[in-house]
């Protein structure tokens, strides 16, 4: 059974991404976590892109490592530049020409950031963060996201969309602006192994932007395109996104 690490996107607490979760679950995967210290820190000053990128690789490693586990990685929105990172150097191809069972078999981005080594999340925006992004707030080094419906969630019925703001945390700064970690899209051991499902009406992460990250890799990727906002395929949309992974997975074994 192929096991399914999802990874979220900055604000979001888990409780929000729970019946998308379930669901894959009732598709017949093994669904895991992985959360990182940047939400909702007790210090941001301490959190950054690389201590995200651990604390994901150390769950990511527990199933692969230990329990030779094949992983499909799950990242959305934010989780692209530190979930991309923990995976590196454990891919299944990698693992098999060591004898070792288990592996990363491939990585699906859901309207995720796609960043170089070395550049940031602002730096892939002319070095700024955009401006619904409400720095220090609500303390330094925190940010919080401004009118999260109308950005994360405008084509969801607004009883719906409360469950998620009743789960938006704020989230330390210094992830957004710090280096990128290698990412293991850039290996030749996801060669085949990379996909994207483009959130088309997308105000947080623009449709144009995500295309944009892609061609920059000069990778071949999957490419699904899904016609919702940036967190309505865990909404209202859950039933086709949940087909799409399925497509993927398939191709990806």
């Amino acid at each position: 059974m192929t096991t399914i690490l999802f990874v979220p996107g900055a604000w979001i607490a888990r409780a929000f991404y729970e019946p998308f979760l379930q669901a894959l679950m009732v598709a017949g995967y093994n669904v895991r976590y992985a959360a990182y210290p940047s939400l909702n820190p007790s210090d941001p000053s301490t959190t950054d892109c690389h201590t995200d990128t651990e604390g994901i690789a150390v769950v990511l490693r527990s199933f692969v490592e230990e329990d030779g586990q094949d992983v499909m990685l799950f990242l959305h929105s934010y989780a692209g530049m530190p979930g991309a990172a923990a995976a590196t150097g454990l891919s299944k191809s990698q693992r098999a020409q060591e004898g070792k069972v288990g592996g990363v078999i491939g990585l699906l981005f859901l309207g995720a950031f796609i960043v170089p080594e070395g550049s940031s999340c602002a730096g892939l925006q002319g070095g700024n963060l955009p401006p619904w992004i409400l720095l220090d707030r609500p303390s330094a080094n925190l940010n919080v996201a401004d009118d999260p419906i109308n950005n994360f969630a405008a084509d969801v019925d607004l009883a719906q969309a409360q469950s998620l703001v009743a789960n938006l945390k704020p989230h330390a700064t210094l992830p957004f602006t710090s280096p990128q970690p290698h990412p293991a899209w850039a290996d030749e051991a996801f060669r085949g192994h990379l996909a994207f499902i483009v959130t088309t009406e997308d105000r947080a992460v623009p449709r144009e932007a995500q295309f944009g990250m892609i061609a920059a890799t000069q990778k071949p990727w999957i490419v699904k395109e899904l016609a919702s906002s940036h967190c309505a395929p865990f909404l209202n949309r859950i039933e086709e996104t949940v087909e799409m992974t399925r497509q993927i997975v398939v191709k990806f074994l």
